[in-house]
Formats: C-alpha cells, structure tokens, sequence
C-alpha cells in the first residue's frame, strides 16, 4: 500500500519545451506556378558558330548549315553582338516565344525583334534545300523538311532551290505552296493579302468599263443590259448613241490592271 501510494503521489518531471530550428525558418513559398511563368516568358536566339560560340547572321542557321549551332538567352539578359563571343546562354532552347535580335546586340526591349509575319511553306531536302512533293514532309520523311519562306519573298517551283527562308518554325501562319512557285503572296494557298486596299479604296467597281471590243472598239460595257449585233444599246443608265470606250485601273490579283 505504500509503494502504491507512492507511485502515486510522486508526480513525473515536468517537460521541457524544446525549439525546433528547422520550425522557426520561414517556410520556402512554393515557387513553382512562378518559375513556370518565367520560363514560358520567351527568350532570344543568336545563331554562332559552334565550335567558337562568336555570333554570326542568322542565314547559316536558318539554312541549318553544319557548324552554325542556335543560342539562346533569356529576355533580361544582354544578348551579344555579331563577330563577339556569346557568353550566359545556353544552346538548349526554353520555354515561350522567339524573338531575335539586332545584330548590335543589347539587353531588354533593344534585343527583341518579333517576326510574326505569314510564311509559305515548301518540302525539300535538307541537304540541297531542293523543292519536292509535300507528302515527303507530311510523312516524315527522313532528309526531308519543311522550309519556311515569308510572304514578301519568292517561292521555287518543284525541282528548283528554296532561299531566303529558314527551317525554324514560325510563329504566324504557315500557308502551302503551288507547284509552280512564284511570288510567295500568289503562290500561298488561301492567302488573303491584308494590305489589298479595301473597295472604297480602289476605284469603284461600279464605274463603266469596256468588256468587248470588235476591230478594237469598246461595243460593250459592265454596265450594258441590251446588245443588237454585239452592239451596246442601252445601259442601266439609259441609252448609248455610240459605242463608248473608257478605260480605268483595276486591283486585280494584287496587282493594278488596266482595263477598257
């Protein structure tokens, strides 16, 4: 009885509030959502010559050309100029849009060159940059690559060489290529030229114009309703004493056209 009134009466020493060091530091906020934007930003390519890293134009790369190697910076860097050496980059592309740079270089906004004009695509071999079939490149063929050339430029004809263009992906719209080639706004398969001036622009397509002649003379116009031997008779205006002859300029195919 007496151990057990001990046992009882004796109480346990008291607990000592310890710290914990690792507790009292201020937990790391989760930074993840923040570094995702970051690297979705976008970055800055230069194109070097691997084996110096010095920076050199954009053509050897675009043209995939051995030793010509892409560089990439972040946008808050100081992008490097040409025939200096490329430092801070990385030849592993990030994350977000593309834009390129002045050849003299800089940091910020005065390094940053976006390029989102329309692009008409052609399939040719790597190697020669020689046009062929698209199938090629919707196969994936292997030698085989889409080459991108923008809308103001010259589109080759099957068989004929690919310039001015470049492998890389565009950002803007891609569109295919006739056969044929040509001038790259009119070889662009469903391409709407966004600089054609509107019809209010142009002269109205309401205005006479001659639509048949006979030993060179107007004997009918757009606007003629009636006709007797090929002869114009009357018009939605009333009616012509003599066979008129007019002629204006016409955008036709983005191009001015004469026409009488």
């Amino acid at each position: 009885m007496l151990l057990i009134a001990g046992c009882t009466t004796t109480s346990p020493p008291a607990e000592t509030e310890t710290t914990n060091p690792v507790a009292e530091q201020p937990v790391p906020k989760n930074s993840t959502s923040e570094e995702s934007d970051d690297d979705d930003a976008g970055f800055v390519e230069i194109c070097v010559n691997k084996k110096t890293h010095l920076r050199i134009n954009y053509r050897p790369c675009d043209d995939a050309r051995p030793g010509a190697a892409w560089y990439f910076f972040s946008l808050d860097a100081r992008v490097t100029a040409t025939g200096s050496k490329a430092k801070h980059g990385s030849f592993k592309q990030p994350r977000g849009d593309s834009y390129r740079a002045p050849a003299k270089g800089g940091s910020g906004s005065d390094a940053m060159i976006a390029d989102v004009d329309d692009r008409v695509k052609v399939c040719v071999r790597k190697a020669t940059r020689i046009r062929f079939a698209n199938i090629r490149c919707d196969d994936g063929e292997k030698g085989y690559g889409w080459y991108y050339i923008r809308i103001d430029g010259t589109v080759p004809a099957m068989g004929k060489k690919a310039d001015d263009g470049s492998f890389r992906e565009p950002y803007a719209e891609a569109y295919n290529a006739r056969s044929k080639g040509g001038d790259a706004a009119k070889a662009a398969i469903g391409y709407e030229d966004p600089d054609a001036p509107e019809p209010d622009d142009a002269e109205s397509d309401e205005e006479e114009y001659c639509t048949t002649t006979i030993n060179n003379e107007c004997v009918a116009t757009n606007e003629c309703t009636e006709t007797v031997n090929g002869v114009c008779t009357k018009t939605d205006d009333g009616y012509l004493g003599t066979p008129s002859r007019k002629c204006r300029n016409v955008w036709a195919r983005k191009h001015w056209t004469r026409r009488c």
